[in-house]
């Protein structure tokens, strides 16, 4: 994966061992709110813990089962956005993101998305990309929203949350639809 463009400072650098450290302290500095909405994110997240992620995730992006990358703007990280595991037969993927507090609000997570969608449906070859977000964490269904993707409903008790069952929201584009768009 090489490092992509997402305009006016702001750039999706492929995550390597080099960035754990810089990653290590936004996750920490965002664990509490983050632990609302991700699985991972729970005290005790450890070091080595997101060594072995990155590791993954390398060999992913060189094998070209997906695209993990971190966002970074001006130079500073400030979250980690990911085409998962595609799916070659179906030309498939989605995309799971999140993103320092500190820089909410700003337009980055749209961009990021816009620019990791471009290089889905260009280099990729992909067909279809999803957006799965939990009912309740509005912040990020906004994205999907605001790129036009369409919610195609919610999948009941999809994803266990630390002590819980939470529903997640299915929001879709089709490489014709972004094509036109």
């Amino acid at each position: 994966m090489r490092v992509i463009s997402a305009g006016d400072n702001l750039e999706l650098r492929p995550l390597c061992l080099g960035h754990a450290e810089a990653l290590f302290v936004a996750v920490e500095r965002n664990l509490e709110r983050l632990g609302q909405w991700l699985p991972w994110a729970r005290p005790g997240y450890s070091h080595e813990e997101l060594r072995r992620f990155i590791a993954e995730k390398e060999a992913g992006n060189f094998a070209g089962a997906g695209l993990a990358a971190g966002i970074w703007s001006a130079g500073a990280l400030c979250g980690a956005i990911e085409l998962h595991r595609i799916d070659p037969a179906n030309r498939s993927s989605s995309i799971g993101y999140w993103i320092d507090a500190e820089y909410e609000g700003r337009g980055i997570m749209t961009r990021s998305c816009r620019a990791l969608i471009d290089e889905g449906f260009g280099s990729c070859g992909l067909h279809r990309i999803e957006i799965r977000c939990a009912t309740g964490n509005v912040r990020s269904s906004a994205v999907p929203k605001r790129l036009g993707f369409v919610e195609e409903g919610v999948l009941r008790e999809a994803e266990w949350l630390h002590d819980r069952w939470v529903d997640l929201r299915v929001f879709r584009m089709l490489e014709q639809d972004w094509r036109s768009s």
